[in-house]
């Protein structure tokens, strides 16, 4: 599989420079100029990196047999032109002096570390020849769900919400939420929210699933529960990548419902668009005119249909093909939060945080588990992908 990845690695070094001349024969006023540049850009962190993984390996390789007392005098030269801090030690392996022992034991050292160095480079440079995902970078559409649980689930609901909130901010994007449902006492049973900027569904498709819970609410008499809140994390999809006729959209107005003030109570500016074809609805209230609510509906109708193309298209490759899709299972609890002991673990990756649960739900360390989890996925299409060959 190592053989696999170096050769992948040697096309794209290969494939850059090929580029080079090319390029070079090419107008820079034709489209034809534009595309190969933009393909030149992609490609040079990859042939930078690949020279670099070589010339660390020989020096690896130099090392070693160094370490192993099979240096010549030309080794030794090469060894105290490339490794400064080993400049005397070499000179007295070349002459044969009685330094060789304590020379072999730093070489030795050196080789540990740029073996790991090696291994490092190697890595990123494999992760970064897996196929780009244009949805990145998309906007998200996040849903959420009370589920399991009873009535003070809908707390736990409005929790995740905030944190979702809270990481947004952080990260500079844009959330704004388009619907919510309260609950009798409080927090929500669903909620609908578009979270704006650059990665944000990168980053916010790995919450897709069922976050667990086990708490004691309030109102339990101190008895321990457990219940559930679903997310969904879809990308918002643009008008180009989902058409949608007007002839197959029905439009209903009605007065909107819930918090939002004089206006919001005593004009029909709530919206629900349903999609004909399909059957989905979509509901807008929080917006305070009809032109408005529609639109944002229509975001995530948008959003929906692009999804459930998305998903048709899994359904008809393989299992394999399916997870490199990056469609979560809703039906998988992915995280559980546990208030009593303090801890927060994210089933996929096995990681496991010791933290009061309040304060994780504060997003500080949302991005720690949502990078861990990428990761994992990214190395599991990188051995698909070096298994294929």
């Amino acid at each position: 599989m190592q053989e696999v990845a170096e050769r992948k690695l040697a096309e794209a070094h290969s494939r850059y420079q090929a580029l080079q001349d090319t390029i070079a024969d090419t107008s820079p006023a034709s489209e034809a100029y534009q595309r190969l540049m933009k393909e030149s850009a992609a490609l040079l962190p990859l042939s930078e990196g690949y020279q670099q993984l070589q010339r660390l390996q020989k020096e690896a390789q130099g090392l070693a047999e160094l370490a192993s007392g099979e240096g010549d005098s030309e080794l030794a030269a090469l060894a105290e032109e490339e490794l400064a801090g080993l400049q005397q030690q070499v000179r007295a392996a070349a002459a044969g002096t009685a330094g060789d022992s304590e020379l072999a034991a730093l070489a030795e050292e050196e080789l540990a570390g740029l073996q790991q160095q090696v291994a490092e480079l190697r890595e990123s440079l494999l992760l970064a020849l897996l196929p780009p995902d244009s949805s990145e970078d998309a906007n998200v559409v996040l849903e959420l769900r009370a589920s399991v649980g009873g009535e003070w689930v809908v707390g736990f609901a409005e929790d995740l919400l905030d944190m979702y909130r809270s990481f947004a901010g952080e990260q500079g994007w844009r959330f704004e939420v388009l619907e919510s449902k309260s609950g009798d006492s409080g927090g929500i049973k669903s909620a609908t929210a578009l979270i704006s900027g650059p990665g944000a569904f990168g980053q916010l498709r790995w919450e897709s699933g069922v976050h667990r819970v086990t708490m004691v609410p309030s109102n339990s008499q101190g008895k321990m529960q457990t219940g559930t809140t679903v997310v969904i994390a879809l990308p918002e999809a643009s008008e180009v990548e989902v058409s949608i006729a007007d002839t197959d959209l029905r439009i209903e107005t009605c007065r909107a419902s819930g918090k939002g003030g004089q206006h919001v109570n005593t004009t029909d500016s709530a919206v629900r668009v349903v999609h004909l074809p399909t059957g989905i609805a979509v509901s807008c209230q929080n917006e305070r005119s009809q032109g408005q609510n529609r639109s944002q509906a229509l975001r995530v109708l948008r959003a929906k249909l692009y999804e459930m193309e998305l998903q048709k298209h899994a359904r008809e490759q393989s299992a394999q093909r399916k997870a490199a899709a990056g469609n979560a299972n809703t039906n998988e609890r992915i995280r559980s939060y546990n208030y009593q002991d303090g801890r927060v673990v994210d089933h996929r990756v096995g990681l496991n945080i010791n933290i009061d649960v309040p304060r994780f739900m504060e997003g500080g360390r949302l991005g720690e588990v949502i990078a861990a989890v990428k990761l994992a996925h990214q190395q599991q299409l990188l051995q698909e992908m070096l298994a294929e060959g």
